[in-house]
């Protein structure tokens, strides 16, 4: 259901998350006989990590001065952190890690198939088409956070059919879905989810080498590929004219193209696994030691490497890189595909630039969780497109949290992929080889995405992590250390840090009820929704903008301008609240040339800002409150 939510992306979904997953841990603390049996120093160290990114989340609003912005990023946080709580709870049992992947494959390809079958069955599945409709973005509304999703999904999928301890039936599952994962990912023309893809299946195979990927590999690839090339000839299809009528007969095409490589999937997989059972009982396979394993992986990828060298891998590289540095924007064509094989950073040079200056500014503590919007809007170059994240996890980290929230997230996600490599070569070889491959596309791609901000490629990954870092046994001391008054203060502390999603989740509705009912003019439904919304976290300004804007259109100047000086106490580093102050200065007769040279300050690029800078230029004095009343307001 995550993904079917925008991912989590949102504030409001983040929130009711994190409120359900309290209460999940509360009873799970509060009623099983031994909650912490399994808990060891690696899910200590995960946990901690998360859990001192999450209070220096928090504290970062003492430098930041934008306390809301900083609770909101906290949200997300603990999200995180209570995913491995609760999956951490338990000992150890054969198959779990195993379990957790299997149903997270499930459920992403799901998520994958919604969205191909998106573009087939428009009727069926009506979406918004959004800025480039030409792209899949549906169900989690970003067509690059799409193809990390198929990229995961097809790691996983891989991993179920390559374990020989898997039933057969999740095996079959997992070859029948392929095929439509793949066709979403092309239809996402995400270059870093395609290449995510690759770099996940190739470390796969490198971490768990097996004679059964040579029969697997090509009964997954084919049917794959051939539902890819029909894809790629369907124009329309690829297009946004994916709707029309005109593509009915495409759409038509391609629906058989996908059961036919549905089918052939999975009768290509059956005959393979059986050819295999046949091959292991002709020709067993020694047993080997704990070095054996990655002795063979390192062979492989020194092969691997030699064929490459011998390729003229090393100089296409070098072109691509160079390619990447040179060029800009990756324009919008009519052939959308043409995309994956143009090289260009799409802005995201310049994003990079600007958290590593902000680092440079503030190394030690970073400008504050949720900051680097306001840089962004400062210090982008001219003509920089919109952003709200830095696309990077790790610089963007470095911008807001500075050096010592760098190193929290690079332990928590690296404790995650110890916890992985260490099972390689024990019974769970497989399902240990699918968290490491699959966490290495995720963490790869999270260096040139904003994919941190998006739960739903986060949760298996931290869930994964502890189920695989829980101790397999339960020592009786372990057992009864955990008291039941102990238990109960646990709970009621985790009841206690979830008050603050709860607040976030209230003011986040009334917010949305108060912005829609302001667009659709009725500002007495706004204004009531804006002041619960501010009831319920005191520290937003964006109910305080609505009432600003509301009093303006009641004639309440003075009012109007109080509101918006509460707002821009709130977080003074925003433009939009400097621009709604400067208007309502301008409308109550006051001089609104300060406020706004320190809202252009803030966005030098804003046009309705630079519009209104000019109009105020040709203006005399006494018709400011006019030209301040015809000035634009900015989206809420």
């Amino acid at each position: 259901m995550l993904a079917f939510r925008a991912g989590g992306f949102f504030p409001g979904t983040t929130a009711w998350l994190a409120i359900g997953l309290s209460f999940l841990v509360v009873l799970r603390i509060t009623l099983a006989p031994a909650p912490l049996a399994g808990w060891g120093r690696g899910l200590t160290v995960l946990a901690g990590a998360l859990g001192l990114l999450a209070v220096m989340t928090l504290l970062s609003s003492l430098w930041s001065d934008a306390p809301a912005r900083a609770i909101l990023e906290f949200d997300r946080v603990l999200v995180y952190l209570l995913v491995v709580i609760l999956a951490g709870m338990g000992v150890r049992r054969p198959g779990d890690l195993a379990a957790v992947l299997r149903w997270t494959a499930l459920a992403l390809a799901l998520a994958a198939t919604a969205g191909l079958l998106s573009r087939l069955l428009p009727s069926l599945l009506p979406t918004q088409l959004g800025f480039d409709p030409a792209r899949l973005a549906f169900p989690v509304t970003y067509w690059n956070a799409m193809g990390i999703l198929g990229a995961i999904a097809l790691v996983l999928l891989a991993a179920t059919c390559g374990a020989r301890e898997e039933p057969t039936r999740s095996r079959l599952l997992a070859a029948a879905a392929t095929p439509a994962v793949a066709g979403a990912l092309l239809l996402t023309f995400s270059r870093g989810g395609v290449g995510a893809a690759a770099l996940g299946l190739l470390a796969l195979v490198a971490a768990r080498p097996s004679r059964t990927w040579l029969l697997v590999a090509p009964a997954l690839a084919i049917p794959s590929a051939a539902l890819v090339l029909v894809l790629l000839g369907a124009d329309r299809v690829t297009s946004d004219e994916f709707a029309t009528g005109a593509a009915a007969g495409e759409r038509r095409s391609v629906l058989v193209a996908l059961a036919a490589c549905i089918l052939a999937a999975t009768l290509l997989t059956a005959a393979a696994l059986r050819l295999d059972r046949r091959w292991a009982r002709a020709a067993p396979r020694p047993r080997t030691g704990r070095g054996a394993r990655p002795a063979i992986a390192g062979g492989t990828a020194v092969v691997a490497a030699v064929a490459l060298i011998a390729a003229g891998a090393p100089a296409w590289v070098d072109d691509q890189r160079r390619a990447f540095a040179a060029g800009d924007i990756v324009p919008l064509s009519d052939d959308p595909a043409s995309r994956l094989t143009q090289v260009g950073n799409n802005g995201r040079l310049a994003m990079w630039r600007v958290a590593l200056d902000r680092f440079a500014a503030e190394p030690w503590h970073g400008d504050g969780a949720g900051t680097y919007r306001l840089a962004w809007q400062r210090d982008r170059p001219p003509q920089g497109q919109t952003a709200v994240d830095g696309h990077s996890l790790y610089l963007e980290a470095l911008a807001e949290l500075g050096l010592a929230g760098l190193a929290l997230v690079v332990v928590a996600l690296g404790t995650v992929l110890w916890a992985a490599a260490r099972g390689l070569g024990g019974p769970e070889g497989m399902a240990h080889a699918a968290l490491l491959a699959a966490g290495l596309a995720l963490l790869v791609h999270a260096g040139i995405d904003w994919d941190w901000e998006m739960p739903v490629l986060w949760v298996w990954f931290f869930a994964a992590g502890a189920v695989a870092l829980r101790r397999p046994d339960q020592p009786r001391r372990a057992a009864g250390a955990t008291g039941r008054m102990v238990r109960v203060v646990a709970g009621l502390g985790v009841l206690l840090v979830a008050l603050t999603p709860w607040s976030v989740a209230r003011s986040q509705a009334r917010l949305s009820a108060s912005t829609a009912a302001f667009e659709a003019g009725d500002c007495r439904a706004a204004s009531r929704a804006a002041l619960d919304s501010l009831h319920a976290m005191s520290s937003r300004p964006e109910p305080l903008e609505v009432l600003g804007y509301c009093n303006l259109r009641a004639g309440r100047d003075r009012l109007a301008v109080d509101t918006m000086r509460a707002a821009v106490q709130r977080d003074p580093g925003a433009w939009e609240y400097r621009y709604g102050l400067a208007v309502a200065l301008g409308i109550a007769g006051g001089d609104p040339r300060p406020e706004l040279a320190a809202a252009r300050a803030r966005n030098p690029q804003e046009p309705i800002a630079r519009d209104l800078e000019a109009a105020l230029e040709r203006s005399d004095r006494e018709r400011w409150p006019r030209v301040a009343g015809r000035a634009a307001i900015p989206g809420l």
